[in-house]
């Protein structure tokens, strides 16, 4: 999938996955707003995204995904920057059961928040291009994790949110299509305190569930998100990835549409 001269905004975006994602949209030809909170590392990484694909193809813009006025800040310089939007990638995330509410607050609030300005920023018709809404939560958001139980509730309403707007009939007047992402452990600093049970319950219990179920590496991720853009049709699509499985796409059952 080609996506010269798209523009592309992705939370999360200073390291780990979303820096990743960032990075596979850049080499496919997009311009990518790199939005996070973590101001130094993510003007560190543009910068390396400028010095390798050019100083006009990447910015960083600072966003606290649990303030509205941060999220509206965030398209509007998106939209100063490049005139246009074509793909929100909202994948801002933390793990830590003893900070549920802040939880609450990134993983769901700031991706429902994310979303909304997305819909308004892309939807064809009210002036937008029309395009794609990537939300990227887990596969604790599809089975139950008794270690990370808020955690688990906080993913879980991501993928219902997302597939509840994909089963939306007015989507294709709208121009979009919305799809998830639901990867297992990965080699990103959302593990800290997961791997050594200090940010879930039952250490023990949590260690024993990473050794069991394994950690990825980034590139694995990666590798499902491409596959996720290669699609032809990717609305209502919930990828996962799993160290043990691979990656498996699970198309919507439009039978269960209300």
């Amino acid at each position: 999938m080609s996506l010269s001269g798209k523009v592309a905004l992705i939370t999360g975006a200073a390291q780990g996955l979303g820096k990743a994602f960032s990075e596979v949209l850049l080499k496919r030809g997009a311009n990518v707003c790199v939005a996070d909170i973590k101001v130094q590392t993510g003007e560190a990484t543009v910068s390396s995204f400028q010095q390798q694909y050019s100083r006009d193809r990447a910015f960083f813009f600072k966003c606290d995904v649990t303030r509205e006025n941060d999220i509206k800040a965030t398209f509007d310089a998106v939209k100063k920057q490049y005139g246009q939007l074509d793909m929100v990638v909202n994948n801002a995330g933390i793990a830590d059961e003893g900070a549920w509410n802040k939880m609450i607050d990134i993983n769901l609030k700031g991706v429902v928040m994310g979303s909304q300005y997305a819909v308004e920023a892309l939807r064809r018709d009210k002036g937008g291009n029309g395009g794609l809404i990537i939300n990227v939560s887990s596969a604790a958001g599809l089975s139950p994790v008794y270690v990370t139980p808020v955690y688990a509730a906080s993913k879980f309403g991501v993928v219902g949110y997302t597939r509840s707007w994909a089963a939306n009939p007015h989507l294709g007047s709208m121009g979009l299509s919305f799809c998830c992402m639901c990867p297992t452990f990965a080699e990103t600093d959302i593990m800290k305190g997961i791997d050594d049970g200090s940010k879930s319950l039952y250490a023990d219990d949590a260690q024993e569930l990473v050794k069991m179920l394994g950690i990825m590496s980034v590139k694995e991720v990666v590798d499902a998100f491409e596959q996720l853009l290669d699609l032809p049709d990717k609305n209502g699509v919930v990828v996962t990835v799993t160290k043990r499985d691979g990656i498996h796409i699970k198309r919507p059952d439009m039978k269960n549409k209300l």
